[in-house]
């Protein structure tokens, strides 16, 4: 019997994290683990074949207080070496050394320009080719990841894939959107008696500006009727907290974190979900939404258009009231196998099919 490939994953928050990018790495490993030896490198245990390693975290003191004094801050931010950054250099460096001692066949290292670096030094020095496999949205992090010449970057959309190609002429690419588990999401089974008025909206993610969670807040309160369940945490928590309370009040009002395991009770729970995230990479909550078969309300732009279709309702506005009559519209409207439908395009099965043929593809190169 031949001996089974050895692929390795360098994500810094793997183990440690329950949030997207690493919730997306947790599932694609699982599913190719039956095909590969896997290991993950991150900095915790709590997850599918994790190894972790010893590095400076994103909370790090030192690096937060660098990048709260000026003039320093605005250097260390343009050299990307902010404390996400420093986290991110200091894991692929770890990881450098880790792979000197544990070689491989194929690396997918995330991390932005430094997970990059240590692709393109893997594949330098080791011969070992490497795949970029993106979470984000085609930020500056991504378009340093990408000038690194990956031997194929994946694009969770046409959208990035675009963007990635116009600013980086030649670069391979392929759109392997990260799929969702349409087994456990699903419409039927347990729910949870949040104690909530009715209808509940659920917004999940992180409690940051870029989520703009202070807007849902306002949108539901606009209502004038109904709830709001806050899922996630963030350094705005306490803030939306006290927000929540002041508009909505404890019988309209709740916040919990969640672990992966129970957000398809969460889910079904709910009547809506909200998101008005100033931007997404691709948006999975959404679909694990739709797939337990809630209406979707959400920021109106091409990545969302791409994914969601037909399947969600949009809004471009900032205006607490246009928001309320659209969730007004989706809970009149609401169509639980046209919301599912759409999330089956993504079951995760296909998804992990794709990713492997590609890998098949780039390990079978001489």
């Amino acid at each position: 019997m031949a001996q089974r490939k050895k692929i390795v994953f360098v994500l810094s928050g793997y183990g440690r994290e329950t949030r997207g990018a690493e919730r997306v790495v947790a599932e694609m490993v699982t599913s190719l683990s039956d095909v590969y030896d896997i290991q993950v490198l991150g900095s915790g245990t709590n997850a599918p074949h994790a190894v972790p390693l010893s590095f400076l975290l994103r909370d790090n003191v030192w690096t937060r207080r660098l990048n709260r004094t000026p003039g320093l801050g605005h250097l260390a931010r343009f050299f990307q070496l902010d404390p996400l950054n420093w986290e991110w250099l200091t894991c692929a460096w770890a990881a450098r050394r880790w792979l000197l001692e544990n070689p491989c066949d194929l690396l997918v290292p995330e991390g932005g320009r430094w997970g990059g670096w240590l692709g393109r030094w893997a594949r330098h020095h080791l011969g070992i080719p490497f795949v970029d496999v993106a979470h984000g949205a085609p930020s500056r992090w991504e378009l340093a990841a990408a000038r690194c010449r990956p031997d194929c970057y994946v694009a969770p959309t046409r959208v990035a894939e675009r963007v990635l190609q116009g600013a980086v002429p030649g670069l391979v690419t392929r759109v392997i959107p990260p799929g969702v588990d349409i087994q456990r999401f699903i419409p039927e089974g347990p729910r949870m008696d949040f104690g909530l008025d009715v209808p509940v909206t659920i917004a999940v993610g992180a409690l940051e500006p870029l989520k703009r969670m202070d807007l849902v807040i306002r949108a539901v309160a606009a209502r004038g009727t109904g709830s709001l369940l806050l899922v996630g945490d963030g350094p705005q928590r306490q803030e939306l907290l006290d927000l929540g309370q002041t508009l909505l009040g404890p019988a309209r009002f709740q916040w919990r974190t969640a672990a992966g395991d129970e957000m398809p009770a969460l889910y079904r729970s709910a009547d809506l979900l909200v998101s008005a995230s100033r931007s997404e990479a691709f948006g999975l909550v959404y679909l694990e939404a739709l797939a337990c078969g809630l209406p979707v309300v959400t920021q109106d732009d091409s990545v969302r258009r791409e994914v969601l279709a037909d399947a969600a309702r949009y809004v471009d506005s900032e205006e607490p009231a246009v928001w309320a009559a659209q969730m007004d519209a989706a809970l009149s409207a609401l169509n639980s196998s046209t919301s599912r439908e759409r999330a089956m395009h993504y079951d995760v099965k296909h998804s992990a099919m794709q990713i492997q043929e590609l890998f098949e593809a780039i390990l079978k190169r001489p």
